[in-house]
């Protein structure tokens, strides 16, 4: 393949040299075969899952020179081998077939998709791209992407989340098998996949040996949507095997404040006045003000003061003599609020 791309190529550059000289009659200087060639694509990528083989690469925008291409390409040649595993030689020349051609269009942020399915068990895919901006002007061939497809893993097992504080814990068993039902040898590592929709899934984390993630810095009271795969390590190939169920799990706070401290009472003209010391909490909303009676065993809840206040105004004491404790909780900013235990009872005694 290679000694007739040269042959293409060289016969590109001369009628490329030759239009330019020729035009409407009036002789221009040369163009050089640099500013013509697309420079080659040197990011093709593949990837390998239970549906078959994805491929992806930017879509080019410069010449040989690094100069703006001065058109568009418009279409990509793809070339692929097909070799079994058995026949495999890695210093042979690789035998590809004749090119496929794809539309010279990109898609989200530059890039170009291909994929193809139904492909055989125990073999290796080799690929390589070249854009194509008409019958002569086509670039180098692109780096090489080898990948071998085989029977895939089932997905993993026992798939659960547990909801934390702002984060979310997920674990998992590994699968029973391959999809034809036999066992497998190869190493296996994991990949977590989340979505805030339950549509698009992004990659997190990268490769994982063990079996649970921990998902951290999410906002609480926010579904999110996880799969996981695992990752058959097979000749080379990080091969996805088929992904889990889906499950949604949402970060709650289940963490309360802590207790207000140095709860005081004494009397003023407005009644009752409570004061407390502040509490170190974040997310902290307010507090809660009880008082009881000197007979009974439960406080009553008696008001609700924001954040900022340390003390409150018991404007409502029965009249008469009578001994009254009064405590003090904090909450938070959770739906529902968690609740500190009550402060310890600071006595007020009330003689009419």
């Amino acid at each position: 393949m290679n000694s007739g791309a040269a042959r293409l190529r060289a016969l590109a550059l001369a009628l490329a040299m030759l239009a330019a000289l020729s035009g409407c009659g009036k002789k221009t200087r040369p163009v050089p075969p640099d500013t013509v060639l697309p420079a080659p694509i040197t990011d093709l990528r593949g990837q390998v899952d239970e549906k078959g083989v994805s491929l992806s690469w930017t879509y080019p925008t410069r010449t040989v020179q690094g100069e703006r291409l001065p058109y568009r390409i418009e279409k990509f040649q793809l070339f692929r081998a097909v070799i079994p595993l058995g026949e495999y030689c890695r210093e042979c020349p690789i035998p590809f077939g004749p090119p496929i051609e794809i539309e010279g269009v990109s898609g989200q942020g530059g890039k170009v998709f291909y994929q193809e399915s139904l492909l055989r068990p125990r073999s290796r895919y080799v690929y390589q791209v070249r854009s194509k901006a008409g019958w002569f002007v086509t670039s180098d061939e692109s780096n090489t992407v080898s990948l071998v497809w085989d029977t895939p893993l089932m997905a993993p097992r026992e798939f659960g989340i547990e909801e934390g504080d702002r984060q979310l814990t997920l674990s998992w068993q590994p699968p029973a098998g391959l999809l034809d039902g036999s066992t497998v040898s190869d190493p296996i590592r994991y990949r977590v996949y989340r979505s805030t929709t339950g549509e698009a899934f992004a990659e997190l984390g990268g490769l994982l040996e063990g079996l649970s993630y921990e998902d951290g810095n999410l906002r609480n009271g926010r579904p999110y949507f996880y799969r996981v795969r695992a990752i058959r390590l097979h000749e080379g190939t990080e091969a996805a095997g088929m992904a889990s169920e889906t499950v949604v799990a949402t970060p709650q706070d289940r963490v309360a404040p802590a207790p207000p401290q140095q709860v005081s009472a004494f009397v003023t003209e407005a009644g009752v006045k409570l004061i407390w010391e502040a509490v170190p909490e974040s997310d902290l909303a307010g507090f809660r003000i009880y008082r009881r009676e000197a007979r009974k065993l439960e406080p009553e809840l008696i008001a609700e003061v924001g954040g900022a206040g340390l003390s409150y105004v018991d404007a409502t004491l029965p009249r008469g003599k009578g001994i009254w404790y009064y405590s003090v909780s904090a909450f938070d900013r959770a739906r529902p609020a968690n609740e500190s235990s009550r402060s310890r009872e600071t006595l007020f005694e009330f003689v009419e």
